[in-house]
């Protein structure tokens, strides 16, 4: 694992291409799960307080689904939250409207129902997400449709994902995508 702190001209050792997330993401609806694992703040090394490793336990039948986002759309910001010291964390990325699967989770995305999303910062070590939402800090999702052009760019449906967390905290494990009995 690359300890590199300085940084020097943007010459990153530990990733030459540090911005930005993956395409892929992955979510369930907090109902899926027995238990979501919170940052395990009391560890000793400043890194392992916002790290977990603790494997996320679904209910019978449940796991982890996959988004597949349009290229170059996902991005994850993390913004002061009123004076507490929480922050808010905020997932965007976009979905073409010729997805299918996509009018479905348009239609779910009501601001009200709690989930938990994975997304891969391309700057962290492969098997670590970002994770947003869980049983203490539920995350909501919104969604809006661009309608698209008969000549031009299609129609997008587009997705925030919002969650007043304390911390940006990070899992690192496997992402279960078949149900357990």
């Amino acid at each position: 694992m690359c300890e590199v702190i300085d940084i020097v001209e943007n010459n990153d050792p530990c990733n030459p291409n540090a911005g930005g997330n993956e395409d892929e993401l992955y979510y369930a609806l907090l109902s899926d799960f027995v238990s979501v694992p919170e940052a395990p703040v009391s560890e000793t090394v400043l890194r392992d307080k916002f790290l977990i490793d603790t494997v996320p336990v679904f209910k019978a039948g449940k796991c982890w689904k996959k988004i597949q986002a349009k290229a170059n759309t996902v991005k994850s910001n993390y913004e002061p939250a009123g004076n507490s010291g929480a922050k808010m964390a905020r997932l965007e990325f976009a979905v073409p409207g010729n997805n299918l699967q996509s009018i479905s989770l348009f239609n779910i995305s009501d601001g009200n129902t709690p989930y938990v999303f994975l997304s891969k910062p391309n700057s962290t070590p492969a098997g670590e997400y970002e994770i947003i939402g869980g049983f203490k800090h539920k995350a909501t999702m919104t969604a809006t449709k661009a309608g698209g052009e008969v000549t031009g760019e299609g129609a997008m449906y587009n997705f925030t994902v919002s969650a007043a967390q304390k911390f940006e905290v990070h899992y690192t494990g496997t992402v279960q995508l078949t149900p357990q009995a």
